[in-house]
Parts: C-alpha cells; sequence; structure tokens
C-alpha cells in the first residue's frame, strides 16, 4: 500500500481509539430481506427507497421495513436519489438512469454511460459516467438532458455541499471536482490524497472515502481539514447519533471486512468498530434509526441505540 504523505502534517488526524465514555455499539434492531446485493439507500417522505443490483429491482419500505412497492427495472439497479416528485437510480452496467414517478411509478429510461453516482440539486439530476470522465445534467421535470461536462478521473459519487455539486473520482486520481450549478463552472481541487471517489455533506463539510480512509474536506475551500486512516475498503460516510442527545459521529461503512466505523467528528479518533450485513455499503437515516445495505449479501439492516 502506498503511504499517503501531506504537506502539511497537522492536517493529519491519527486513528486511535478514544476512552470517552460512549454509550455501547448501536443494536441491530431489524434485518430486511431485499434479493441479492442491495446497492444504494434513500430515504424520502416516510419511504426508504433500495437500489436492488442482482435482483434487479428498487424497494419502497416503510419505516417497520416493510415492502411497500417493488419496481423492476433490471439488473444492476444501484445509486438512488430521491425527491416528491421521483426517484433516480442508477444501472452501471445497462449504460441507463431509470426515473420512477414517486406517484403513478410510470418508469422512465434514459441513455447514460456508465452512471455510478446520482443526485438531486437546481432542479436537475446529475448523473457521474465512470468510463466516460463525465457528468450530465437531467432536467428533473422532463429527462432531458441540459449539459454535460467532460472533467475526467473516472468520476464516481456525487453529493450537493454550500450549493455546489461535489463529484468524487477513482482509480488513480487525487482531486474532487464542484460544478455551480447557477454559473455551470467546474473547478477541481487537488485534496491529495488518493481516489477520493464517495462524497457525502455532513454538517456542512465534506466527509469523503478513499481507497483505505476517510478525508475531511472544507466545500468552501477545497482544503484538507483531516484524514482518518481505515483499513479493509471504505465505502460510505454518514452521521448519526447514538441515543437521544448523546455523541454524534460518522459513521464509515467498511465493504470489504463488513463493519461500520464510528468517528468522532471532533477530534478524528476512531471510536469503536461494530459487525454490519456482509458487504456493508450504503446508509441512511431513516426513521429513528440508521439503515445499512449488505451489496455481498440479500437484505437491508436497521440500527438503533445500544
Amino acid at each position: 500500500m502506498r503511504p499517503v504523505v501531506l504537506p502539511v502534517a497537522a492536517l493529519v488526524l491519527l486513528v486511535s481509539v478514544a476512552h470517552a465514555k460512549l454509550p455501547p455499539p448501536p443494536k441491530e434492531l431489524a434485518v430486511v430481506e431485499t434479493g441479492r446485493a442491495p446497492c444504494g439507500l434513500a430515504a424520502f417522505g416516510g419511504e426508504l427507497w433500495v437500489g436492488v443490483y442482482e435482483a434487479g429491482t428498487v424497494l419502497r419500505l416503510d419505516r417497520a421495513g416493510h415492502v411497500q412497492r417493488r419496481h423492476r427495472v433490471g439488473r444492476s439497479a444501484c445509486q438512488v436519489a430521491v425527491d416528491e416528485r421521483a426517484a433516480w437510480i442508477t444501472r452501471d452496467n445497462a449504460d441507463e438512469i431509470v426515473r420512477i414517478d414517486a406517484a403513478s411509478g410510470r418508469l422512465t429510461r434514459l441513455r447514460v454511460a456508465s452512471p455510478l453516482g446520482v443526485a438531486l440539486a437546481a432542479g436537475s439530476a446529475w448523473v457521474t459516467s465512470f468510463e466516460t470522465g463525465t457528468v450530465t445534467r437531467i432536467a428533473a421535470r422532463t429527462g432531458r438532458v441540459t449539459r454535460r461536462w467532460r472533467i475526467g478521473g473516472n468520476p464516481t459519487g456525487v453529493t450537493v455541499c454550500d450549493g455546489k455539486v461535489w463529484v468524487g473520482h477513482g482509480r488513480s486520481a487525487t482531486w474532487l471536482t464542484s460544478i455551480d450549478p447557477r454559473t455551470g463552472r467546474a473547478h477541481r481541487f487537488d485534496v491529495v490524497v488518493r481516489t477520493p471517489r464517495w462524497p457525502r455533506c455532513i454538517d456542512g463539510e465534506l466527509w469523503v472515502t478513499t481507497e483505505d480512509s476517510v478525508a475531511r474536506v472544507s466545500p468552501r475551500t477545497g482544503e484538507l481539514r483531516g484524514l482518518v486512516q481505515l483499513a479493509g475498503t471504505p465505502a460510505e460516510a454518514g452521521l448519526a447519533t447514538s441515543a437521544p442527545g448523546g455523541a454524534r459521529t460518522i459513521w464509515v461503512t467498511d465493504k470489504e471486512r463488513s463493519l461500520v466505523h464510528r468517528v468522532d467528528p471532533g477530534s478524528g479518533n476512531v471510536v469503536d468498530s461494530f459487525p454490519a450485513g456482509p458487504g456493508a455499503l450504503a446508509q441512511a437515516r431513516f426513521g429513528g434509526s440508521v439503515w445499512i445495505s449488505s451489496f455481498a449479501g440479500h437484505d437491508v439492516r436497521r440500527y438503533g441505540p445500544g
């Protein structure tokens, strides 16, 4: 593994076990069968949407985990973004993104090369294309492609933070890309770390999983503010609280080791790790709990206070 060298040592938040009096690890409250390889999760309006990769379905769950509706979209259904009008689902191996009307369930299929990430912002769906190095903007109401940016570097995850669309990159990339929805201007920020692939906006900051760490980045300046080294394969970061009024922690799923790491956002320390489902991948806060998809299995799991 190639070591990470930062230009300013103070930016590095070394991993250690925190001894603060935190509540015990969260409890697994429910296991909901989905079909093989549940992938992306998104919560909106009292429903949790689940893209199930191998089964080729999109599930809509209520807060108890009951399936309210099932949409058959085809294999490789993965990342999900949803608002009051529709859900958008990537199908990377099909070169397609599918729009599902939230009310009618009607499917609209749009051709997009190797889509990996999707996010909603400024009345549009923003879709990354890994193989072509592009980001596509699609009008949410009409489904019409309004613009495409060639940014290179194998675009992966996408999120919205500080009014801008932020794009992660895979393979050997060491930068993030921001796009201003108002002006259309794209800007590259070198964050030094290798493969900053899945950015998430948490409390107004970017937390970005890389090939072996999670990085903290300012969405205003693109400055690297901290780096937490992890083993395994970090997948996705999210925010959770251990109990009402309890400590706030960043949860980082570890796909390779089927774990969730809890990170103190103040100190950057890893406070603990707990087992999750096989191939722990995506996460979403929903119904007062955190739900995690088991990409190497066939379920999503609900976690609550220990």
